[in-house]
């Protein structure tokens, strides 16, 4: 048995990203498991003006423990604003993201891997706000070595 395997790092917890129900959800068939899975939208104002912009979760699967979900953000003028990854393994989570809609806010944990992805690393916390259309770090911590980020946020 591997030395990765042994070490006891599963995540028990129920992990919500923080968005509201989707507005509307597309399922693709993929005949291989590889390409985009889900893709669920939302209208949020995610620059508080007022207006509703747009943001597509999407589920990339590969056929393997490193599959991984993103966002697209769009502001309502259709202006591509940003596009998040997580980044994910079998055993841990190295990027995660959680969001806050009033007021719209964005925190992400990450790390780096170290020799395999369970050994823990050093985290960095961000919180993110848009200012004038544009993503802004309003917040920026370290924090001691952890495998699965998502117990951070």
């Amino acid at each position: 048995m591997c030395a990765a395997c042994t070490k006891q790092v599963e995540y028990t917890g129920d992990f919500s990203d923080g968005l509201p129900a989707p507005e509307k959800t597309e399922n693709f068939n993929l005949s291989d498991e590889y390409g985009t899975k889900q893709i669920d939208t939302f209208y949020i104002d995610v620059n508080n003006d007022g207006v509703k912009d747009t943001i597509k979760r999407g589920r990339f699967v590969t056929g393997t423990a490193h599959s991984y979900t993103f966002y697209d953000i769009y502001l309502d003028n259709g202006e591509k604003l940003a596009r998040l990854t997580t980044q994910e393994s079998a055993d841990c989570f190295l990027r995660a993201y959680k969001f806050q809609t009033q007021p719209f806010l964005i925190t992400s944990a990450a790390r780096n891997v170290g020799d395999d992805y369970t050994e823990p690393t050093k985290a960095k916390i961000e919180k993110f706000e848009i200012k004038d259309n544009k993503i802004e770090t309003v917040y920026n911590k370290e924090h001691k070595p952890i495998c699965d980020v998502r117990y951070l946020l």
